[in-house]
């Protein structure tokens, strides 16, 4: 990666100004809660990762929509507060508050005590606007660096 090292300032700039602009977002979503965006993004992480492709299954056309389908999110490995305290490093009592406050939202789910899953409630509101703005500055800014490194 020689040009890498040679145009390596340039690249860590873009990147900088792609994830400050990705945490602004992110902050204003999540009305300054960073530490909700982690649990939310752990609890999906959890229940979804079995469901997508790994590489070499990259050829399926599709995939089913887990979220929408109450009897396939049903059949979602749920986690619970101890595994989500134990993948983020946050107190168990602070899991607790953030996932009282998802069930809220309506973001998240708990058919029973130990059980907790996401709700196609989180692709209505970021899917629609919010994730297409993302990759959109995200593929810019892998064109950008693109850029630079063909110099």
């Amino acid at each position: 990666m020689e040009s890498y090292h040679r145009h390596q300032g340039e690249v860590s700039l873009l990147m900088s100004h792609f994830f400050i602009d990705y945490l602004w977002d992110i902050y204003r979503q999540f009305d300054g809660d960073l530490a909700l965006v982690i649990v939310l993004g752990e609890i999906a992480h959890h229940n979804l990762a079995n469901h997508f492709p790994t590489r070499s299954e990259a050829d399926r056309e599709t995939l089913p929509n887990y979220l929408g389908n109450a009897e396939m999110r049903a059949r979602m490995p749920a986690c619970n507060a101890y595994s989500l305290a134990a993948a983020t490093g946050m107190p168990r009592e602070t899991i607790r508050r953030k996932i009282a406050r998802l069930v809220e939202l309506g973001w998240v789910e708990r058919p029973s005590r130990r059980e907790i899953r996401i709700t196609d409630k989180v692709s209505e509101h970021f899917l629609p606007d919010f994730n297409v703005q993302l990759l959109t500055k995200l593929l810019i800014t892998s064109d950008r660096i693109r850029g630079v490194l063909t110099i």
